[in-house]
C-alpha cells in the first residue's frame, strides 16, 4: 500500500494546477453532448500526465484514460462529469464563463478538475499502483432523461471494471466535508409528457366543443392525490408539473393541451405507482369530459443507491485520510437526480457528496447563477478519490 502521506504530499504540491484546470474549464463551458473542446482539454491533459486516452468513445464527446500500474490488480473507475447548463453566469468570478448562455452551474468544472487532478497524482506513484485505473470523462449528464452514463455502460467499453467512484459536490454542506449515505443518496428522475386532445368551438359555444383546458386544469388537481392518497407514504415521491400550453386564441376553446412534468422516487414501488395511477386518473379525465389522451411516461436515471457496505467503505477510507470530523452528519437523501446511478446498477463503487461553499459564504444551490465552488474543496475530492482507488484496489487483491 503506498504511504498516505506520500499522497497528501502530491496532492498539496497539485493545488496550484488543480485550480488552473478547474478555471480553465469554468471559463470555457460547453452544453451537453457539445463538449468538443472540454472533452480535447481532458484528453491533453491526461496524456500530459502520461496515460493512455481514448478519446470519441461510444461515437461521444467521451474520453477514457487508463493507467497501468506496476503491479498487477483490479481495475478502478474514477468518473467526473463534462457538461454545462444553458445559463448566464452571475458569479462575478474573474475566470465567469466567456459564452453568454452557458456556465458551470452544477459543479462540473469541480468534478473535472478533481479527476485530473487524481490521475496526475497517481500517474506519479504508478509503478506502486496495484491495479489499473480507468478515468471516465462522460458527457451529457444534465441530459435528463437519458444522460451519458447509460450509453457508456452499455457500450461495453467499461467491461472488466471492478468499481467505480464518483462525487458531486454539495453547496449544502461545508467546504471539504464529506457526505455519504447507505440506500439511495438521489432520486430517480423520470419525464411525464401529456396530451389531452379535444374539439375547438366558439368561446360562446363551449357546449359544441370539448375543452382541453377545463380538462387539464381538472387533471392537474387531481394528480396531486396521487402522492398523497395513492402512493404508499414510506415511499417519497415528487411529482411536478412544470409546463403547460394550450389554446390559439382567447376566444377558441383549446383542442389541444400538453403538459409537461417530472416525477421523483427513491423506490421502483412508487415509480410504478404513480406511472399507472397517472394513466388512470387520465381514463378519468377522459371518460368525464370527452378528451383523448396520451400519456408518455419516459424513465430516465434511476436512483443513486450506495449498499450499506459501499457506504462504509467510502466512509472509512474518508476518515482515514482526514479524520472523523471530515463526515458531515447528512440525515436525508437529495430529491435532485444523477446519472451516476448507471454505473452503480453495473458495478461495484460508491457515490459521495462533496461540501464547496466557504464558510460565512451565502449558500448557492447548485443550478444556480451565483453558483461557484470553492476551490478549498478541490483537494479534498483529489486525495478522497485517489484514496479510494488504492483501497479498493487493496481489498479485491
Amino acid at each position: 500500500m503506498i504511504d498516505k502521506m506520500i499522497i497528501k504530499d502530491l496532492v498539496k504540491q497539485a493545488v496550484p494546477d488543480i485550480c488552473a484546470m478547474r478555471r480553465h474549464i469554468h471559463e470555457n463551458p460547453e452544453l451537453s453532448g457539445e463538449e468538443v473542446e472540454t472533452a480535447a482539454f481532458m484528453a491533453a491533459k491526461l496524456r500530459s500526465f502520461g496515460i493512455d486516452v481514448q478519446e470519441h468513445v461510444a461515437g461521444t464527446t467521451a474520453v477514457l484514460g487508463t493507467l497501468k500500474g506496476g503491479k498487477p490488480g483490479p481495475v478502478i473507475a474514477l468518473r467526473a462529469d463534462m457538461d454545462a447548463l444553458p445559463m448566464t453566469e452571475e458569479t462575478g468570478l474573474p475566470f465567469a464563463s466567456n459564452f453568454p448562455g452557458k456556465m458551470h452551474a452544477c459543479g462540473h468544472d469541480g468534478h473535472m478538475s478533481i479527476l485530473l487532478g487524481a490521475a496526475k497524482v497517481l500517474s506519479q506513484v504508478k509503478d506502486d499502483i496495484p491495479g489499473t485505473v480507468v478515468f471516465i470523462c462522460q458527457p451529457a449528464e444534465e441530459k435528463s432523461p437519458v444522460g451519458g452514463a447509460k450509453g457508456l455502460v452499455a457500450s461495453g467499453v467499461l467491461d472488466g471494471v471492478d468499481a467505480v467512484y464518483g462525487l458531486h459536490v454539495w453547496p449544502a454542506l461545508p467546504s471539504g466535508k464529506i457526505g455519504v449515505l447507505p440506500g439511495p443518496m438521489m432520486a430517480a428522475s423520470d419525464h411525464i409528457r401529456i396530451v389531452l386532445n379535444g374539439k375547438a368551438s366558439h368561446a360562446a359555444m363551449p357546449h359544441k366543443g370539448v375543452d382541453t383546458i377545463v380538462a387539464a386544469a381538472q387533471f392537474l388537481t387531481a394528480a396531486q392525490t396521487i402522492i398523497s392518497r395513492r402512493v404508499n407514504p414510506l415511499y417519497p415521491a415528487v411529482l411536478t408539473f412544470g409546463r403547460i400550453t394550450g389554446g390559439t386564441r382567447y376566444n377558441v376553446v383549446a383542442d389541444t393541451v400538453e403538459i409537461e412534468g417530472t416525477c421523483r422516487t427513491y423506490h421502483a414501488e412508487a415509480q410504478d405507482a404513480v406511472e399507472a395511477h397517472l394513466q388512470d386518473t387520465l381514463k378519468g379525465i377522459d371518460a368525464m369530459y370527452g378528451t383523448v389522451s396520451r400519456l408518455d411516461y419516459e424513465r430516465g436515471y434511476a436512483a443513486v443507491r450506495n449498499t450499506p457496505q459501499q457506504a462504509a467503505f467510502v466512509a472509512g477510507v474518508a476518515k482515514d485520510c482526514f479524520g472523523p470530523d471530515v463526515l458531515a452528519e447528512i440525515d436525508e437523501p437529495a430529491m435532485t437526480a444523477e446519472d451516476f446511478s448507471g454505473y452503480l446498477q453495473k458495478f461495484d463503487g460508491g457515490f459521495f457528496w462533496l461540501g464547496a461553499t466557504k464558510a460565512g459564504h451565502t449558500v448557492y444551490p447548485l443550478h444556480n447563477t451565483h453558483f461557484a465552488v470553492d476551490e478549498a474543496c478541490l483537494p479534498v475530492g483529489v486525495e478522497l478519490m485517489v484514496s479510494l482507488a488504492l483501497a479498493k484496489m487493496t481489498e479485491k487483491a
